[in-house]
């Protein structure tokens, strides 16, 4: 482009040279005009010839500027988890008798899920109960022993030691009735535990034992998820989880669910990343019930993490510097003007940037090239 611009040059010198020599040689009273009125014409013609053309700016160097809705989003992965799940384990050690529920199978809450043999409970039971009465006459022995005592002792019979003696042995067979109150309720409620119950409505996602199995205190007994309401378990990385917040939107797409878009919300984050990586879980409750969802299917997607509306925004390349800042080449009435802007934020992996100091409809230019400047004078051309 410059090129062309100093190859006019040269040939508006010559032009002006030759001009110059041929009005020189011609005399003056063999023409019809003023030869100094034929130099300012010759002169203005070459001016004209010599002047600097606009610069050509194609439709793909400009942009107009339209308010538009900006949006940045997190990639993440994970699986499909329900959210409500437990793992029933056995409060005492027995003999199951009971058994009926398989795996997959629908139960509601309450059900008997796992019944273990109630013959030594109930007879632990009984002894406690036995033993508990024996210390309540006991109790009322001492009692009574003790208001004889108390009634000698007003008449100076009885002397202080056997009164204290007396009061000891009161407050003794009623730490012992205690005690064995305590334990008539543990055994109450080993026998009210003998049957396993489905604490919600759910499926028998695992089973671990069956009828017939002896097994001992806190043995894991079966798994039991809620699969209406399912959610997302999604790792994020420690660089970007800052960015992550509850109650922000998510879009999914499951493994064999590729058809449909699932949407979500940020319901937890761990406080702390995963052991060995650099992840950290963010779970997602799930928009819907769907049914064909089960628990640990691969989900891919993502989070929305900050959004912009109606932002005034132009690509990165359309931005220059100079010792006043920022600014933009904004094209009015053919002409590049320097429109001084402030940059709010960059979005798209620093390919835009939302500013301030342009409204809808103005005209920059997006191409860095380094001829353009301000008041320099531009027209566009019709094909790209």
């Amino acid at each position: 482009m410059t090129l062309k611009w100093t190859r006019r040059s040269m040939m508006a010198a010559a032009l002006l040279a030759c001009a110059y020599a041929a009005i020189v040689t011609i005399d003056p009273a063999g023409g019809t005009s003023d030869p100094n009125d034929r130099l300012k014409k010759v002169v203005a013609s070459v001016e004209a010839a010599s002047a600097r053309p606009p610069l050509e700016l194609s439709p793909m160097e400009i942009a107009k500027v339209e308010p538009m809705a900006l949006s940045e989003r997190l990639r993440v992965s994970g699986e499909i988890r329900p959210f409500n799940q437990a793992t029933l384990r056995a409060r005492s050690g027995g003999r199951i008798v009971q058994s009926d529920v398989r795996e997959g199978q629908a139960v509601k809450a309450g059900d008997v899920l796992v019944r273990f043999e109630v013959e030594d409970l109930h007879s632990v039971l009984n002894q406690k109960e036995a033993d508990r009465q024996g210390a309540v006459s006991d109790l009322l022995l001492a009692m009574q022993s003790l208001a004889r005592i108390e009634q000698l002792a007003g008449k100076n019979v009885a002397s202080q030691e056997q009164l204290e003696r007396a009061r000891g042995e009161v407050g003794a067979a009623k730490a012992r009735l205690d005690s064995l109150s305590a334990q008539v309720e543990i055994a109450r409620i080993a026998l009210r535990d003998a049957d396993v119950l489905a604490p919600f409505d759910g499926t028998v996602s695992k089973l671990s034992v069956g009828r017939g199995a002896r097994v001992g205190a806190d043995a894991e007994l079966l798994t039991l998820v809620d699969v209406s309401v399912m959610e997302a378990k999604v790792l994020v990385s420690t660089r970007d989880v800052s960015r992550v917040a509850v109650g922000q939107e998510a879009e999914l797409r499951i493994d064999g669910i590729e058809q449909q878009t699932i949407l979500g919300t940020v319901a937890r984050i761990n406080p702390t990343a995963q052991e060995g990586s650099r992840s950290v879980a963010v779970y997602i409750r799930l928009a819907h019930e769907d049914p064909r969802l089960k628990g640990g299917m691969f989900v891919t997607g993502t989070i929305l993490v900050r959004q912009a509306e109606d932002a005034i925004a132009v690509p990165i390349a359309s931005l220059r510097q100079d010792r006043d800042g920022a600014y933009v080449l904004k094209l009015s009435d053919d002409l590049l003007v320097r429109q001084p802007v402030t940059v709010i934020s960059r979005w798209h992996d620093d390919e835009t940037a939302q500013i301030l100091g342009l409204v809808r409809g103005d005209v920059v230019v997006t191409a860095p090239l380094r001829e353009l400047h301000p008041s320099l004078a531009v027209r566009m051309t019709e094909a790209g």
